[in-house]
């Protein structure tokens, strides 16, 4: 059947315009596109600079605005969008801690490896005496304060620590099994059942065939095993196989999907066991985004959680903060030992949403450059329009306000003692 062409009824007038008519109207496109263009340019940085100075809360650093608490007081799940491995964040960070505590505050997951995960929060409720140096390296503040603010308190009011992240390690499970063989109160009926893991080499075939077994047997005896350790254990010995399973292909060949699907489902297992109380999620600025601006293209923990609040009570009920600088060292990774400046604010273009920040925080100090740290809710509509911005890295366009629901700068950070002090 032959297809009848339909015309653009522009095309049609264009056949009736007088050519003359025709050329003097596109010659005044351009000034038109310039006009409108340059004024709108001009009143949407005026706009930007007058939402800044309105919804800017300065503080001292070290200190933790009343305005923030409050913010997170009302949210059952509080997602916290680290830079990684930064001294001012961890102190922040427990502060914001303690003074959720009385609103109800009772979890706070890490992204860091499931299998030191039951450890931490052990040493942190004070039943044990003792964690993995790789968990101290990483966490070491955070993990010695919480111990000790638990103390304390009632059991039943303490602020509990898990791991959320893959096992990145090939031994992580291994330590993991060893310490519940040879550390637990029931580890003399916990070693008969992982020795045959134990006995093998991490990484080898051996190795992965004896954790599928060990898994199957868990599964395959699962009432006898629960009656003979007691559900807690089992709920973690587990859970830790489980988990160890899914990183097994992870660590032979990346997969981001994959790893932010452990993640996902760890944090989903955490707010169902909080019940009412409320979650505190540390992990990367990635993993916090509500929607999706940097990485990869996959749904990212914020994605997942924004899209499945009803979970938890609604939309109402989760709050994304990211965390980043306006100047300071940063690394790339926990093994990097070469420290690079992060790109000061205040160089940044001066339609960059970080520059107009750190210069309005830098005039109330009146000075050059920012010194106190900021808070800056991105509730106002004005931060659902794309525009430019850089945290500690390259610059980006996003919706502020669809990205995350709020920002905390620090003036400067400096690298983690506790990384520092291994080098």
């Amino acid at each position: 059947m032959r297809r009848e062409v339909q015309w653009p009824a522009w095309r049609s007038l264009m056949n009736r315009l007088p050519i003359r008519l025709l050329l003097a109207s596109l010659s005044l496109l351009p000034i038109g596109i310039v006009v409108f263009s340059t004024g709108c340019a001009t009143a949407d940085s005026a706009a930007v600079r007058d939402v800044l100075d309105d919804e800017i809360v300065t503080f001292d650093p070290g200190t933790v605005p009343d305005e923030l608490v409050d913010t997170l007081a009302k949210r059952r799940v509080v997602l916290l969008g680290e830079t990684h491995y930064v001294q001012e964040h961890q102190e922040l960070v427990l502060t914001v801690l303690k003074r959720l505590h009385p609103h109800g505050l009772r979890w706070f997951t890490q992204e860091n490896a499931h299998a030191y995960g039951w450890i931490v929060e052990d040493y942190v409720l004070g039943l044990r005496d003792d964690y993995p140096e790789s968990a101290r390296r990483m966490d070491e503040y955070w993990i010695e304060r919480l111990r000790t603010f638990n103390e304390a308190l009632p059991e039943a009011e303490r602020i509990r620590m898990r791991y959320i992240d893959m096992n990145h390690a090939h031994d992580a499970l291994l330590l993991s099994l060893t310490w519940m063989a040879r550390g637990s109160d029931v580890g003399e009926r916990i070693d008969p059942l992982v020795a045959d893991v134990l006995a093998t080499s991490p990484g080898t075939d051996e190795y992965e065939h004896a954790v599928i077994e060990l898994e199957r047997r868990l599964e395959s005896q699962r009432d006898t095993l629960v009656d003979a350790i007691g559900p807690r254990w089992y709920d973690r010995l587990a859970e830790a196989v489980e988990v160890e399973i899914r990183s097994l292909p992870i660590r032979r060949r990346h997969d981001v999907h994959a790893r932010e699907r452990i993640m996902i489902d760890l944090a989903m297992r955490t707010i169902e066991d909080a019940g009412d109380s409320t979650v505190a999620i540390n992990v990367g600025m990635f993993h916090a985004q509500k929607r999706r601006y940097m990485g990869t293209r996959q749904e990212w923990l914020g994605e997942y959680l924004a899209s499945h609040a009803d979970r938890f009570g609604g939309a109402d009920e989760l709050y994304s903060v990211a965390f980043w600088a306006f100047a300071g060292e940063r690394i790339r990774t926990f093994t990097d030992r070469d420290p690079q400046p992060v790109p000061a604010a205040m160089g940044r273009p001066a339609r960059n949403l970080s520059r107009q920040i750190a210069g309005i925080v830098a005039r109330r100090d009146g000075s050059e450059h920012p010194r106190s740290a900021a808070f800056l809710e991105l509730s106002h509509p004005l931060f659902a329009r794309s525009m430019r911005i850089a945290f500690t890295h390259s610059a980006l366009r996003a919706a502020p306000g669809s990205q995350f629901d709020a920002y905390v700068i620090f003036p400067e950070i400096s690298i983690l003692e506790s990384i520092r002090a291994s080098w």
